[in-house]
């Protein structure tokens, strides 16, 4: 098999994959590990206010509710869909704010700025991939009646 070949096979099975297969056990599986990685689960409020922290806490407890809701509504296609954009908004949102400090704090952009763009990057993808394949998916259920 001549490269070209293989890599037009390649490409092409990541394409199916992103194409035919779905995103539940995915959504499944990340909302468990968002839910166990969560902040407000081992940090107090009282210490992220010493820290100063208070808004983060707070955007991590919108984080916490709708990841349980995207859990209990897995289920119910349009009801879950609703929780994934939500949060792919808080996630837009908390990604505005960390460009916001990168802009405007000399020390905050002296960090590893350039892996949590890429990070951040992959995941804001993978977040509109699972809800275009929801909403395509509603679509078709619709159409279909």
């Amino acid at each position: 098999m001549s490269d070209g070949v293989f890599m037009r096979s390649f490409f092409k099975a990541y394409k199916d994959i992103l194409v035919y297969h779905d995103y539940g056990p995915l959504l499944l599986f990340w909302n468990v590990a968002d839910l166990a990685n969560n902040r407000v689960l081992w940090m107090s409020y009282g210490e992220a206010l010493d820290g100063g922290n208070e808004w983060a806490y707070f955007q991590y407890c919108l984080y916490f509710v709708v990841a349980l809701g995207m859990l209990f509504s897995l289920p119910n296609i349009r009801s879950c869909s609703r929780f994934v954009g939500t949060y792919l908004l808080l996630y837009i949102f908390s990604t505005t704010r960390f460009l916001f400090n990168v802009f405007s704090d000399p020390e905050f952009a002296a960090g590893e700025v350039g892996r949590s763009l890429v990070v951040t990057g992959v995941y804001f993808t993978l977040w509109v991939w699972i809800y275009v394949k929801m909403r395509v998916e509603i679509m078709h259920k619709d159409l279909r009646g």
